[in-house]
């Protein structure tokens, strides 16, 4: 009489078991090397501003590890399994190809946000012109960047829209030096 755990039964679960702890493990050391490297940073650079984009990469940075390895680790244990992954993938794949067209300005408004984050093309209260527009940059996000004019208007651009970026230095009085008089 054939028992439910069957050999055959037992191996897909040590097997299953195995790929989610070393999915696991592998998370772990990601966050760690992300965290490690991104600690690097935040001792270079002390602005309170700058911490909170490395802290929002980092965080980005993590969750995509994640995503992609707990993703592959599923379709290994389905494999291993007997269910079939290539309807999956290729499902996966349609689905990804429709949904790359009907985003594509979101993606180039991210990629965008991306690199002036990372870049550093200018910050919260710098004074810029992006595109012939000029004010002061009240916050910017992965997708667009708000200004405020001098009339007090917000401005929301696209990240994927800021081709030529003007950003003006900040002028500061200079130091006047008092001179007392001898008695």
């Amino acid at each position: 009489m054939p028992t439910i755990f069957s050999e055959s039964f037992i191996n897909k679960i040590l097997f299953s078991s195995f790929i989610l702890i070393v999915t696991f493990i592998i998370s772990s050391l990601l966050h760690r090397i992300v965290s490690a490297l991104f600690a690097r940073v935040r001792k270079r650079v002390p602005s309170g501003y700058l911490i909170t984009k490395t802290r929002t990469i980092r965080s980005l940075l993590k969750n995509i590890a994640d995503i992609v390895l707990y993703l592959l680790a599923i379709l290994m244990i389905l494999s291993n399994w007997g269910v079939n992954i290539t309807p999956i993938l290729t499902g996966a794949g349609i689905i990804g190809l429709a949904v790359s067209f009907g985003s594509q300005t979101l993606i180039k408004d991210l990629i965008g946000g991306f690199f002036i984050i990372f870049e550093d093309q200018f910050n919260v209260g710098d004074k810029v012109r992006i595109n012939n527009v000029e004010g002061e940059v009240e916050r910017v996000t992965m997708r667009l960047t708000v200004l405020r004019d001098k009339d007090g208007n917000n401005i929301y651009i696209p990240n994927s829209q800021v081709n030529v970026v003007t950003r003006y230095r900040k002028v500061t009085a200079p130091k006047v030096k008092i001179i007392r008089a001898r008695r």
